[in-house]
Formats: structure tokens, C-alpha cells, sequence
């Protein structure tokens, strides 16, 4: 009976360190909660299994706090969460998930956000007091874009296009057209 009892514990200790090993090969940590920030201002699928070819749930917007329930240690990264306001959870992909919320300048506006205007001439705004190198002429709306240059504080632009946190505009002193914040611009 000793032998027994002693083959029994045995096994289930070898059963119990195994359990990691096997969890580690398809599970990862990520933080409890992260925040969605997607590619041009693009709207996240929330899928109902780890795949593309998945049913499409719903869709949650950039800057959406999610509850990261675990995640699936796959070429593509997912994870199954559960967004801010939804009772319903689902996967996503964990490259489109951040540690921190993005301020309003990280998330790209959509190319279609955009109206036209009349043209009109702005310039730019000095921050935090200083006069030159006050804020950056971006190739896309992002803060994160590759910088067309930097704007010194009072050189002018012409807006063409309008968006919600961003202007497409063109710098006057060198012709090219570019994407600045719209708090960071004085209209004349």
C-alpha cells in the first residue's frame, strides 16, 4: 500500500510541474489591462475565435481600455479580452494593443475624417512659451509620423482639410503639404 500511495504522490507532482510547461506553450502575460491603437485610426475586430478568417463580433474604437482575460502565444499574437462597455468578450491582436492610453496626437484619423474647406492660413503656435521648433508638420496624422519639418512658431500654413484632433495643410515656406494638430495652430 506504501508503494502505492508513494507512486501516486509520485505521479502527481510530476503532473503538477508539468502544468507550467504545457501553459507557457500556448499562453502568454500580458499586463491586466491595455488600450487599443490601431493603424489609421482604424477601428479593432473583435473576432470569436484566434484567427482572421473568424467571425467578426464587433468592432472597438482607438483608445478603448480592454480587460486582457489571456493570451494566445501564436505567429499573429491574440488575445482574448474584454473591452470597456461590452459584456461580450472576444480576440484580438495583441500588435494593436498598448500599455498605456494613447493621448489624442498617437491616434491616426482616418483619411476619410477629413472635409474639405475653403482654404484659409494659419500659423503655427509657440509651446510651452518657447519661439522656435514649436511643433512638427507630420507626413500622416499621428504624432508618431515621420516629421516633414519642424515649424518655428509663427511660420504659415494654409489649411485644406479638416479632422477631428488634425488639419492637412501646406507650409507656404516650402510647399509641401503636411498634417498638424489643430491645437497647435492659430488661424489668421
Amino acid at each position: 500500500m506504501k508503494k502505492l500511495t508513494a507512486l501516486v504522490i509520485a505521479l502527481m507532482t510530476v503532473l503538477t510541474l508539468m502544468i507550467p510547461m504545457f501553459a507557457s506553450a500556448d499562453y502568454t502575460q500580458l499586463p491586466s489591462t491595455m488600450w487599443v491603437n490601431c493603424a489609421d485610426g482604424k477601428r479593432l475586430n473583435v473576432r470569436e475565435e484566434a484567427s482572421t478568417n473568424s467571425k467578426l463580433l464587433y468592432r472597438i474604437d482607438c483608445g478603448t481600455r480592454v480587460e486582457i482575460i489571456y493570451t494566445v502565444d501564436s505567429a499573429k499574437g491574440w488575445a482574448y479580452v474584454r473591452p470597456q462597455g461590452h459584456a461580450q468578450g472576444g480576440f484580438v491582436m495583441t500588435k494593436f494593443l498598448v500599455d498605456r492610453q494613447p493621448s489624442k496626437y498617437e491616434i491616426t484619423e482616418r483619411s476619410d475624417n477629413f472635409r474639405n474647406v475653403t482654404p484659409y492660413y494659419v500659423t503655427a503656435k509657440a509651446l510651452n512659451g518657447k519661439t522656435d521648433n514649436s511643433v512638427g508638420l507630420r507626413v500622416s496624422p499621428n504624432k508618431t509620423a515621420k516629421m516633414v519639418r519642424r515649424l518655428n512658431a509663427g511660420d504659415r500654413l494654409q489649411v485644406v482639410a479638416v479632422g477631428k484632433t488634425w488639419s492637412k495643410v501646406i507650409d507656404l515656406a516650402t510647399g509641401r503639404t503636411g498634417y498638424m494638430a489643430n491645437d497647435y495652430m492659430i488661424r489668421i
